[in-house]
């Protein structure tokens, strides 16, 4: 592709849709209501960076979006006024904020049209009182993995005290003892977000991960699951193991310090393309990643394991290699229903080889290297690289902020057991 033709499924005019929303929502009445909000806080002489943060109900966003602010933003700018919808909606972590203590100031606001505008892409206006950054989350994180790609390193997320000490009372309330080794472990299914049917391919079973589990209990780790309730089977392991959605229900967001106990404090993770890699990516905690989905947005900064899901062609049954997955732009696809009517499957993980993924990783979490052969890895990093040149020059990809890709680049380790599944993957 060297025009501007989409992908399947891909939206057919950004630039207009752009236009229309900048049109609709960054108008002087809107401004004047949002320097309004913030105007208590800022201080005389300080310079100040506001930033509107819509999705803070999920975890992922509302841990990375601010941690990008900090690590580009932090030492240039007194204090960085995020503005959030209110923080008892359903989903929200509250503790986050405690986090990204410092210069962060946080307001929130129930009024739908700033929100809204925490999706446009106006970049840094200097409204003479502060500077007003009007990004979208897509775009946001393209530009900062462009950073990391050069030499920026992420900033590190501390968790406070306070927020540790209760996070570690919840975990001994439930049999986890948090001065001992634990691993979390987190499923995405369909009962997130039960509203939303897009995501069904970055989601998988749990019955295929009871090896992987057993594996790591049996290393000496504890396992605390976190996520959705009610996935366990009967006669599920309970030896170590406990699922924190279903020990501590209904927690409200002022009280799930627990969660950010258990993304920050574990030795490891072993989880799914969602938002709990993202928050635990910025602890610095390492996670074995499983069932992904190849996407454009995946920048694996810490030395994380990544174990593929496999396309299948519906028509001829056949599985894709890494080649044709890229040449058919399919990491650009990211809707359950565009995969649909292009005639996408996805086949998830087998059991053996998510436990083979799993014995490679607690390898890898001792010191050993990874053990996919280097030039295997080469030429993965290599097709990656070829993909990623060749949207850079197509249009479509430049205007829909998707002309990076993160698997062109060389962070974070491929399991060797994608190539055990899939002998073919990399030729």
């Amino acid at each position: 592709m060297t025009g501007a033709t989409p992908p399947p499924g891909g939206r057919p005019d950004p630039e207009a849709f752009e236009r229309d929303m900048r049109a609709r929502f960054v108008t002087r009445e809107n401004l004047e209501k949002l320097f309004r909000l913030v105007m208590p806080h800022l201080e005389s002489g300080r310079p100040t960076l506001v930033y509107i943060l819509t999705q803070s109900d999920r975890i992922g966003h509302f841990t990375i979006e601010p941690q990008i602010l900090r690590t580009l933003y932090g030492d240039r700018y007194a204090r960085i006024i995020v503005v959030t919808p209110p923080m008892d909606r359903p989903g929200t972590n509250a503790a986050v904020r405690d986090c990204l203590a410092g210069n962060f100031v946080w307001v929130e606001t129930d009024d739908p049209v700033i929100q809204a505008m925490g999706f446009i892409d106006g970049g840094i206006a200097d409204l003479k009182h502060l500077h007003l950054l009007l990004q979208s989350p897509r775009l946001l994180i393209v530009d900062f993995w462009r950073k990391v790609v050069g030499g920026v390193r992420p900033s590190i997320l501390a968790l406070p005290e306070r927020v540790r000490e209760r996070g570690h009372a919840q975990l001994r309330s439930i049999g986890i003892d948090p001065e001992a080794p634990f691993a979390f472990f987190h499923m995405r299914t369909m009962k997130y977000r039960e509203e939303q049917g897009h995501h069904g391919h970055r989601t998988a079973g749990i019955d295929s991960y009871a090896a992987s589990i057993r594996r790591i209990l049996d290393a000496g780790f504890q396992v605390v699951r976190i996520g959705e309730p009610g996935l366990e089977p009967p006669g599920w392991m309970t030896d170590g193991y406990v699922s924190l959605p279903d020990a501590l229900p209904g927690l409200a967001p002022q009280d799930r310090a627990v969660d950010l106990a258990v993304l920050a404090d574990a030795a490891f993770g072993t989880a799914q393309n969602s938002g709990p890699i993202w928050v635990a990516a910025a602890f610095g905690t390492p996670t074995l990643r499983t069932n992904t989905p190849f996407e454009h947005l995946n920048l694996p900064y810490n030395r994380d394991l990544s174990l593929f899901k496999r396309y299948r062609d519906r028509a001829s049954g056949r599985i894709l290699g890494y080649r044709e997955i890229l040449e058919r732009n399919l990491p650009s696809v990211f809707r359950d229903a565009d995969f649909e009517r292009i005639g996408i499957e996805f086949v998830d993980n087998s059991a053996e080889a998510i436990d083979a993924a799993t014995d490679e990783f607690l390898a890898m979490v001792r010191g050993a290297p990874g053990r996919l052969p280097g030039a295997d890895h080469d030429r993965f990093l290599a097709l990656g690289a070829d993909y990623e040149r060749r949207i850079r020059a197509d249009a479509w990809f430049r205007q829909e902020n998707m002309d990076f890709y993160g698997y062109a680049h060389r962070f974070g380790e491929i399991a060797a057991a994608n190539l055990e599944e899939a002998a073919d993957l990399l030729d």
